[in-house]
Order: C-alpha cells, then structure tokens, then sequence
C-alpha cells in the first residue's frame, strides 16, 4: 500500500516506467483521466478538467509579471447548494491561480486512495511528509532524450533539442516558482533514476522490491 511520484525529464522514459510500474503493482496511474474521475465525485460535473502543472506550464511575458494578470485558462461547471438546500450549477472562470489549488487539492486527495503512480505535478513535494511514499526522480543523458523524442515525435534532432530545453525550462521554473524548490535537488526524492544505465524491465523489478519496504 504506497503512493509513488515520479518527476521525470521528458524524453527520459520516465512515463513508460511509470506506465509499467502501474501495471506491475496493480496501481492506478494518475492522469487526466483519473483527475477528472476525482473531480466528478468532488462535485464537478465538466468532462474537461484543467489540468495545471509543468508539462503545459508557460512562462508569463513581461507585461503579464509586470501587471500580475490573471489569464483565464478556461470554465469548469460546479455544482453547488442553494440556500434552499437545492442543487444548482454554476460556471466558474478558472484562472492560473484556482487551477493551480485545484491541481492541489486533487493530489492531496490521492492519499486516501493509495496505490497510486503520480507523474510530475508537483506530487513529491504536495506529498513530501507523507507516510508510505516513494519519490523517484527520473534522468537521462541529453542524447538519449534526444533520440527518445525524435521517435516519438518524428522531430529531427533541432527540432527535439529545442522540445527538450522548453520542456526543461517550463519544469524548472514551475517548480520554483510555486513551491520554490529546485527541480534538480536530488533532496526532494528517495532515488534518482539515471535510465541512460538501466533497461525499463530492470529497474521496474528494483522498484517493485523497494516498495515492499515502504
């Protein structure tokens, strides 16, 4: 009975092994789709749930920190009680700020179903003194980014060397921004996975073990 986070560089493999883990230990893996599954029995009825975190993070120009402007990333519908106790549906705007604590509250709200593999979002720091929890944090080598993202994306090795650096860019100033931490701080996690030296068979069979002792 555990909770894993993952952070992972993109183009690491640090989403097939969180696939793979789900898979091998009967976890549920944490994406849109179970976001919006925790959202709906919270009370929310729209399909489309915003999902804030790293991976869509974009830094605000100049003029958006200078004038600290709210952007609207988009309306959610809630259902709500009246004062006569009945139920009534409202459309809230989200904006950078609400998305972002609802983000929140739906990782927080992972404890009480345990056995769950979370990527990115924040998960190894929301969840940080939470017992039974094992924080990964995935790497590789910048060449085996690059060729992953290249087969994935059919980018031409320009095009996956930007990908990345955006990627790595977004991730780094989310994380510190939010929560000021560094993304990098080896602190942060229980291990640090360098995939660069393991086959994903492998290091699923290492992780499964480690599990057992959490």
């Amino acid at each position: 009975m555990a909770i894993i986070t993952i952070s992972r560089q993109i183009g690491s493999m640090g989403d097939e092994l969180a696939e793979k883990l789900a898979q091998e230990l009967g976890y549920r893996y944490f994406d849109k789709l179970l976001m919006t599954e925790i959202a709906v029995a919270s009370g929310l009825s729209e399909a489309e749930v915003i999902d804030y975190n790293e991976d869509n993070y974009k830094i605000k120009s100049f003029f958006e920190q200078l004038f600290n402007r709210k952007t609207p990333l988009g309306k959610i519908t809630v259902k709500e009680k009246d004062e006569t106790g009945r139920t009534v549906i409202t459309t809230k705007t989200f904006d950078e700020e609400s998305s972002l604590a609802f983000t929140q509250a739906v990782i927080k709200k992972l404890v009480d179903w345990d056995n769950v593999v979370i990527v990115g979002r924040g998960g190894q720091i929301l969840l940080r003194n939470i017992p039974h929890t094992l924080h990964l944090r995935v790497i590789a080598p910048l060449e085996f980014r690059i060729e992953n993202i290249m087969k994935k994306k059919g980018f031409s090795k320009e095009e996956a060397l930007k990908y990345i650096s955006e990627k790595d860019r977004a991730a780094q100033e989310y994380l510190y921004r939010f929560y000021n931490v560094d993304w990098n701080d080896s602190e942060l996690y229980h291990m640090v996975i360098n995939m660069g030296m393991w086959k994903l068979d492998e290091i699923v069979r290492v992780i499964k073990e480690i599990i057992k002792l959490v």
